[in-house]
Order: structure tokens, then C-alpha cells, then sequence
């Protein structure tokens, strides 16, 4: 335990900050449940995985047109404005790790465009993802919203 103390007095903070760094890096990819996630997580998607494992959250994959699916993972009894919400946040991670810039409007976003299930289309914000069918590793897409 001296010996611990000794070494972490002995460093700088980034020195310790990339041991850290490996340390957790290695563990991750050597535990299975947390195999497939990435190298710079963060709490939350943490917290997210070990509920799908606990059957408290959903994984749900956002189809785009030319790009990789979105994984999202979402509470069981979610609102339609919940998912909304945690694309964003999926996405806003996606670009962080992309090293992207882009800013993303989602309330236009979310005007133009509607989730699309098996033809269904989610548009009732308040209403429970179930009531559409929504369940474990469905695949929904954007559609276009039609003018009115």
C-alpha cells in the first residue's frame, strides 16, 4: 500500500491521469459485458448498459440514410419525447468521439422529420414508446413529416 502512495506522489497529474486511463481501458475490454463499448465512456452510457443487462432499458437502433446505425439505450416504459431525447444525447457522444463540430438543430430536426416503426409513425410525444410496438433492438428510421 506504501508502495502505491510512493508512485502516485512520484507522478504528475497527467502522468496518473493516462495510467488511470490504461487501467480502465484494460479492464473494460476485458470484462464481456463491457467488451463492445468504447474507450472514452462515460457514466451514463455505463449506467445505461448495466440496465439492458438488468432488463431495466432497451436498445434501440436508429437507422440513417448513408451512415451507421445510432445505438440507443432507452428506459422500457420511455415516452416518445424520452427517445427523442436520448438520440440527441447518442448522437451529441457520437460527435464528440467523431471529433465533429457540426451543430445539429434538433428542434428542426424534430419538425422535418418523424421516427418511423414497422410504417408507424411515432408522433405523439407523451405517449409510451410501447403503445407503438417499440421494443428490444427494433430498428427505427426518420421519415419525413408531410405537410399539413
Amino acid at each position: 500500500m506504501a508502495d502505491i502512495e510512493n508512485l502516485a506522489n512520484s507522478l504528475t497529474h497527467d502522468e496518473l491521469l493516462e495510467v488511470t486511463k490504461s487501467s480502465l481501458c484494460t479492464l473494460m475490454s476485458c470484462e464481456p459485458l463491457f467488451s463492445d463499448l468504447p474507450q472514452d465512456i462515460v457514466l451514463e452510457e455505463v449506467l445505461s448498459q448495466i440496465a439492458v443487462e438488468h432488463g431495466q432499458a432497451i436498445t434501440v437502433l436508429i437507422s440513417r440514410e448513408e451512415e451507421p446505425p445510432l445505438k440507443v439505450i432507452i428506459p422500457q416504459i420511455a415516452t416518445v419525447r424520452e427517445l427523442k431525447k436520448a438520440v440527441a444525447r447518442h448522437f451529441e457522444f457520437h460527435q464528440n468521439r467523431t471529433g465533429s463540430k457540426v451543430k445539429i438543430s434538433w428542434r428542426y430536426i424534430w419538425r422535418t422529420y418523424d421516427l418511423n416503426f414497422d410504417g408507424i409513425i411515432l408522433d405523439n410525444d407523451n405517449s409510451n414508446i410501447d403503445d407503438y410496438g417499440v421494443s428490444n433492438k427494433v430498428v427505427l428510421t426518420f421519415k419525413k413529416r408531410k405537410r399539413k
